[in-house]
């Protein structure tokens, strides 16, 4: 339950710190980025126009492109400010430490926020339209037929986004390391600072400072 490679006469290499750090920031991440980004991708499938859905998709891909440690540097200065100034406008006390597992997971699913956009939009757009128009005709409202046809016809390239996203999440390694810090806490508290097996690898690589 130690995890201390580097300093001390005696060193440690417990895992878990590392594996429960690398499942809370996956968790928080998967918890923002999955169901926001099915409703958008619903959003752009089956509700926006041609025009709309020509602007929002490509504005959503290319943040796919942006350079994770532009994210962390985001969490660090924009991100965990925010938790903060919530947190003491509601209750006085800002509660979030610096380098908290929130903010970095929070980072991370914005990251992987378009992967699972793209890619369930273009699942549910493949979905054949002769089974929409067999559900307007039997009366089905858009709404009914968006989450009760289209969706569950899509499943399959949905769960191949999600997964996809989730793997992306567990092998960030930059925002990590900008926003959830170093220590290597055996914890399930969003509020702590975190680190995960990837960004112990790099330090490990790079050496001891």
């Amino acid at each position: 339950t130690t995890w201390s490679p580097l300093l001390g006469a005696e060193r440690h290499f417990g895992i878990w710190p590392l594996v429960a750090g690398t499942l809370l920031v996956t968790v928080i991440a998967a918890s923002f980025a999955l169901p926001l980004g099915l409703i958008a991708a619903i959003y752009l499938s089956e509700y926006a126009s041609p025009r709309v859905r020509a602007t929002l998709k490509p504005a959503l891909e290319i943040l796919a492109g942006v350079p994770t440690v532009v994210y962390g540097f985001f969490a660090l200065t924009v991100i965990t400010p925010g938790l903060q100034w919530v947190c003491r406008s509601l209750f006085g006390d800002p509660v979030f430490p610096g380098y908290n597992a929130t903010g970095a997971g929070l980072a991370v699913g914005i990251m992987i926020l378009p992967i699972v956009c793209s890619l369930s939009e273009d699942a549910l757009r493949a979905v054949p339209r002769s089974l929409r128009e067999g559900a307007y005709a039997l009366g089905g409202t858009r709404f009914d037929v968006s989450v009760r046809v289209v969706v569950p016809a899509a499943l399959s390239g949905i769960m191949a986004s999600f997964f996809l996203a989730i793997t992306r999440a567990i092998g960030e390694t930059m925002i990590v390391v900008m926003a959830a810090g170093l220590a290597a806490n055996l914890t399930a508290n969003p509020l702590e600072a975190v680190t995960t097996v990837t960004v112990q690898i790099v330090t490990l690589l790079v050496g001891d400072q």
